[in-house]
C-alpha cells in the first residue's frame, strides 16, 4: 500500500513537471514574468515551500524531451558541443575570412587535456606576428557560453586569433578526481594545481614566445584564477580584463541570507551539479531551470535549443574543477579570504609596471564593482593609466550575454589599444 501511495504522488508530480514544453516557454508573453529573467542575484536557495508552488515553471523542458536529451548526451556527449560550435558561420568550413577548430592540448601523462575552440583569420601568413586573444569562463561554465562573442568578434585586419578554453576539471575539458577536499586542504594547494596545468597549456600552445600579444578576458571564478596566475607569472599575458570577478573583496551589495542547509552543502560541495548527474533522465529539465532563463533573449531557437543541451552536457559531466568553489568563497558568494587584501595590498611589490588591468561590470551585477574600482585606483597610484573600470548597462553578473554588442565593442577597442 505505501509502495502504491509513493508511484501515485511520484506520478502527480510527474504530470505537474509535464505542463510546460520548449515552445510554451519560449513564445510566452512578457507579462508572464514567471518564465523570464529577473535582477542577478548572489547564489542562495529558493525556500522549500516556494520550489513546491513554482514546480511547473522553475523546470520548463518536457520530460519527453529531457529523456531525448540523456540519450543523446549517453550516445556522443562530445557532439554536443560541436553541434553547438557549428551553428557559426565560420566552423567547421571557413567563412567571413574566419576558420576554427576543436584543439585538445595534453597537459601530463594520463592523457589528461584543455579544450579549446581556436579561431584564426582564413589566411594567415606569419602566425609569429598575430596576437591572441583568450577567454576563460567562470564557475561551473564553458567555453560554449561565450558563443555570441565568437560570432561577432572581429579579427582586426587578420592581426587577431581567438583561443576559447575549459578550464582544468570543467565542460569539455578531461574529467579527473578533484585531489582536494575542503576544509581539509588548503587553497594554495588548489590554485596551483590549476595554474601548473594552465602553465602547460601556455607552453604548448606557443604563447610565451610573444607573451606581450596576449590579452586574456576572464570571468567571475575563472577571472580570480587568472589574477592568481598573473601574480606568479607576470610576463605571460600583457593585459586582463577581469569580468565580473569572484574574490575581490566583501560585497556591499544587499542580498539574501542563504538558509543553514544551503550553505552546509556549499561547504560539502554540493551543488546543483550534482543533482542533475543524480537525477538520470530528468538533469535536462533540471538545467533548464537555469538555461531557458539565461539563453532566452537569444533570436535563434537553433541556437537556444543547442546551449541548452551544451549546459546541459557540462553539467551533467563528473565534477572536477567546480569543486574550487568552496576553497575560495563562502556561501553567497563572498571570498573566504579578499584578494584585495592580499593579492592587490602591495602592488609596488607584486606587480609587473607593464601589466595593464580592465574591470568589467553589468549595471545590474551582483558583484560589486566598489572593490573593482578601489583596486583599480591603488594600481594607478602607483603605475598611472594602466587600469580602468567600465560599467556595461543592462548587464548583470553574465555581462558578456547580457548586452553582446558593448561586451565585444570594449574588447575590439582594448585589442586596438594592445
Amino acid at each position: 500500500m505505501a509502495s502504491k501511495a509513493l508511484r501515485g504522488s511520484l506520478q502527480a508530480v510527474l504530470n505537474r513537471l509535464k505542463v510546460f514544453d520548449l515552445k510554451n516557454v519560449r513564445f510566452r508573453k512578457q507579462s508572464d514574468s514567471r518564465v523570464y529573467v529577473k535582477t542577478p542575484t548572489a547564489p542562495t536557495a529558493i525556500p522549500l515551500t516556494e520550489i513546491i508552488v513554482k514546480l511547473p515553471y522553475l523546470f520548463p523542458r518536457g520530460v519527453a524531451q529531457s529523456l531525448e536529451d540523456y540519450k543523446v548526451f549517453s550516445n556522443n556527449a562530445d557532439k554536443i558541443q560541436y553541434d553547438l560550435l557549428s551553428t557559426l558561420p565560420f566552423f567547421p568550413e571557413a567563412k567571413d575570412g574566419k576558420r576554427a577548430e576543436i584543439v585538445r592540448t595534453k597537459i601530463d601523462e594520463d592523457d589528461n587535456f584543455i579544450n579549446e575552440f581556436f579561431i584564426q583569420p582564413a589566411n594567415v601568413t606569419e602566425p609569429s606576428k598575430l596576437k591572441h586573444l583568450i577567454f576563460i569562463h567562470g564557475y561551473g561554465a564553458g567555453l560554449g557560453f561565450f558563443l555570441k562573442n565568437f560570432e561577432n568578434i572581429q579579427l582586426k585586419d587578420n592581426s587577431w586569433c581567438i583561443h576559447a578554453i575549459d578550464l582544468p576539471g570543467f565542460g569539455f575539458s578531461s574529467r579527473t578526481k578533484f585531489p582536494f577536499k575542503y576544509p581539509e586542504d588548503d587553497v594554495s594547494k588548489v590554485q596551483t594545481w590549476f595554474h601548473e596545468r594552465l602553465k602547460i597549456w601556455f607552453e604548448k600552445r606557443d604563447l610565451l614566445k610573444n607573451p606581450g600579444n596576449n590579452m586574456v578576458v576572464a570571468h567571475s571564478l575563472g577571472a580570480y584564477l587568472m589574477a592568481l596566475y598573473k601574480r606568479n607569472n607576470p610576463l605571460h599575458f600583457k593585459k586582463l580584463i577581469m569580468c565580473s570577478p569572484a574574490g575581490m573583496c566583501n560585497s556591499t551589495v544587499v542580498k539574501k541570507q542563504p538558509p543553514w542547509w544551503y550553505a552546509a552543502l556549499w561547504d560539502m560541495n554540493l551543488s546543483p551539479f550534482s543533482l542533475v548527474r543524480n537525477s538520470g533522465w530528468l538533469g535536462s529539465k533540471l538545467t533548464s531551470g537555469w538555461s531557458y532563463r539565461r539563453f532566452r533573449s537569444l533570436h535563434s531557437k537553433i541556437q537556444f535549443e543547442n546551449l541548452h543541451l551544451y549546459s546541459y552536457a557540462i553539467f551533467n559531466r563528473p565534477g572536477c574543477g567546480e569543486y574550487l568553489l568552496a576553497f575560495a568563497l563562502r556561501c553567497g558568494g563572498d571570498p573566504r579570504v579578499s584578494l584585495e587584501a592580499t593579492l592587490f595590498n602591495d602592488v609596488v611589490n607584486k606587480w609587473d609596471s607593464d601589466s595593464e588591468w580592465v574591470w568589467l561590470y553589468g549595471d545590474r551585477d551582483w558583484m560589486d564593482v566598489k572593490g573593482g574600482r578601489r583596486i583599480s585606483q591603488k594600481i594607478n597610484e602607483i603605475f598611472p593609466g594602466k587600469s580602468s573600470v567600465e560599467v556595461i548597462p543592462n548587464a548583470g553578473h553574465h555581462l558578456y550575454f547580457d548586452n553582446i554588442s558593448c561586451f565585444n565593442a570594449i574588447l575590439e577597442k582594448e585589442m586596438t589599444k594592445l
